[in-house]
């Protein structure tokens, strides 16, 4: 992954830093591009860069003997991969697999550590962004389980959609079923009724978001319930509190 200039977006969880405790850690950082389906570590193998996006977004999935990954958790500019770190497990609970191409700040783990040890507020700052990320995978259980497609569909292009920073992002149907944990003649039913429906448009794997007020009407309740977890912790982002 290449090292970039310094973007203009910016990661929620640096900018809680104070300026000098933030200037410590973009020290040790590079931004990198993240680039659709790269994966970034794999479950129980120690990590070796922690990210921090920015434009891009990441999956968490889970997978199971004879059956398809299953997102569990998406993490965009307003969180962390590797933040388990702030407990001192350096070992990766899941895969993490680039769901939208964008950029973040990436940094070594052993750099991490040594910032760590010397910045109480940024082990602070993760551990509360750690006990967010609990909470939402718990939500992703129970939605997973219990809500329809269409609404579940509707949730992630809204999550996704606050993560992308623009409105188009490229996804296959087929990325798509893999990270809900359905067939993908299913997706396609349900986005073609979002298409006719004029809250989305779809062509060669660009979704662009045309109706959001619409898409969180018809999302499931799992999407406000996330927000309104974030924001109780970690505060509002610039974006306002209907979105992160």
């Amino acid at each position: 992954m290449p090292t970039m200039r310094t973007p203009l977006i910016t990661n929620h969880l640096l900018q809680l830093l104070a300026d000098t405790d933030r200037h410590t850690l973009l020290q040790h950082c590079d931004v990198v591009q993240l680039k659709f389906a790269d994966i970034l570590c794999e479950p129980q193998i120690p990590y070796r860069y922690l990210y921090f996006p920015l434009s891009g977004f990441i999956s968490l999935v889970t997978k199971l003997a004879g059956h398809k990954p299953l997102e569990m958790g998406l993490i965009g500019s307003e969180g962390m991969l590797g933040v388990t770190l702030a407990l001192g497990i350096s070992e990766a609970p899941m895969q993490a697999v680039v769901q939208g191409q964008g950029t973040a700040w990436r940094i070594e783990i052993t750099d991490l550590q040594h910032v760590l040890s010397h910045t109480p507020h940024l082990r602070h700052i993760l551990q509360q962004y750690l006990f967010v990320q609990l909470s939402q995978l718990s939500q992703s259980a129970a939605c997973a389980h219990f809500h329809q497609l269409s609404p579940r569909l509707a949730r992630w292009l809204l999550m996704s959609h606050d993560r992308a920073h623009c409105n188009d992002f490229f996804l296959t149907h087929q990325f798509l079923a893999d990270m809900l944990g359905v067939r993908r003649s299913g997706v396609t039913v349900a986005a073609g009724i979002m298409q006719q429906q004029q809250l989305i448009s779809y062509s060669r794997g660009i979704i662009s978001i045309l109706d959001r007020k619409a898409l969180k009407r018809l999302a499931c309740e799992c999407y406000q319930s996330a927000l309104d977890d974030y924001h109780s912790v970690l505060g509002e982002l610039d974006g306002g509190s209907d979105r992160l």
